[in-house]
């Protein structure tokens, strides 16, 4: 550990904890330090290093350093096998103790807290901020912002929304302080989702996302173009901008031309003009991403299939016959609830809003409560009024 390299250091060169302290900090805080009861900020750890004549890396050298670097590439790489949940939980689980302030001890928290968003949310926020913590005595401030972000999709996930939004403001991220592109985005985008549902504010989150567009441009990176056109179209329905909504989805069908765009990544295109066809009421529209959702059939998307179910039944066409019915719809969209209840706030509404509808209609009324449990936690605006308004349909 860092307090007992720093102590024999100091034995070796025969230096009293008063000699190495001096100036720099109380006798009694090194001894802390040195009995693994505190831990010295940055500034703090490289004086004490120029005194014992070593540098920082020394102190922060933990033998394990490159086992956990190469087992976060292992996990982390596309060319690796896929690792659930558990698997990296187990494999991450020996490098948790002796707590040992590095950039890869870090690393290795927020990864494992990240593991536990099924298993034990709760648990997962600690080892964020034990993360926090190790990035922010190193002065890693990219890194400080990443974990936050990550504790804000946790947040979500356990409906603690009012909590998400006020960490999002906190971090305060001043773009003249170069951070990572990702984390940029990632940051840009939480702001997005932020001021549409919180604040009922759709054109300042289109600005925000055209902004974000405009930075990828800028740098030449496009990691997260799909995600940022899509938030983009799905506002710009939300506005009544339904041409400008096209156009955001043609461009990523232009992207797909020059890019190897999974099967996934082309569901989602999918999903989003559902979305705003659900918005238009589109009914040939929904009706064709319903479609296309089917021909791909994957079960994680399937409460989306029963969402576009919903409207077509309660929208059907005279004399149109349909495969399915009311209540089987409900049904596609409770099978898949582990998923969609820990959704964005923003997808989570839009599920809510679905069910509530299908029950003025006499469908999944089972689940009342349920849902009056999930909008209670919604933020009050748009979103929570409407679906409050149709579940009042209800009394």
């Amino acid at each position: 550990m860092l307090g007992t390299r720093i102590k024999t250091l100091r034995k070796t060169q025969k230096m009293t904890q008063s000699e190495v302290a001096e100036g720099i900090m109380t006798k009694s805080m090194l001894s802390m330090i040195e009995n693994g009861k505190a831990t010295p900020s940055l500034p703090a750890l490289q004086r004490i290093a120029e005194r014992l004549h070593v540098s920082v890396d020394e102190l922060l050298l933990d033998p394990r350093v490159t086992e956990m670097k190469q087992l976060l590439e292992q996990i982390e790489s596309p060319k690796s096998e896929y690792y659930s949940e558990q698997q990296v939980i187990e494999m991450l689980s020996p490098y948790l103790d002796p707590v040992v302030p590095s950039y890869w001890q870090g690393q290795i928290y927020h990864k494992y807290g990240f593991a536990l968003r099924f298993l034990n949310p709760e648990e997962g926020l600690r080892y964020f901020e034990l993360a926090f913590d190790i990035f922010k005595n190193l002065d890693l401030r990219d890194q400080q912002i990443e974990v936050q972000i990550s504790k804000v999709y946790f947040l979500f996930f356990l409906r603690r929304y009012e909590e998400a939004y006020q960490l999002i403001d906190a971090m305060m991220v001043i773009q003249d302080i170069p951070l990572s592109h990702e984390t940029f985005l990632d940051y840009q985008m939480l702001q997005a989702l932020r001021v549409s549902v919180k604040e009922d504010n759709w054109t300042e989150s289109i600005v925000l996302l055209r902004e974000g567009i405009a930075y990828m441009r800028e740098k030449g990176v496009y990691i997260e173009v799909i995600s940022y056109h899509r938030l983009l179209a799905l506002f710009l329905s939300l506005t009544g901008d339904y041409a400008s909504a096209k156009t955001e989805l043609d461009k990523l069908n232009h992207f797909f031309l020059f890019t190897e765009a999974n099967v996934y990544e082309r569901l989602l295109v999918e999903l989003t003009k559902g979305s705003i066809a659900i918005h238009q009421k589109d009914y040939a529209g929904i009706r064709y991403a319903r479609e296309r959702l089917v021909e791909v059939d994957i079960e994680a998307s399937y409460h989306y299939t029963g969402q576009l179910e919903v409207y077509l039944c309660l929208w059907q066409q005279p004399g149109e016959k349909l495969e399915f019915d009311l209540q089987g719809a409900v049904a596609k969209i409770w099978g898949n609830v582990h998923i969609w209840r820990v959704a964005s706030e923003y997808d989570l509404s839009e599920m809510l809003r679905t069910l509530a509808l299908a029950m003025t209609k006499g469908a999944g009324l089972e689940h009342r409560d349920e849902v009056e449990q999930m909008t209670a936690h919604l933020s009050r605006g748009y979103f929570k009024q409407t679906i409050e308004q149709l579940l009042a349909e209800l009394h």
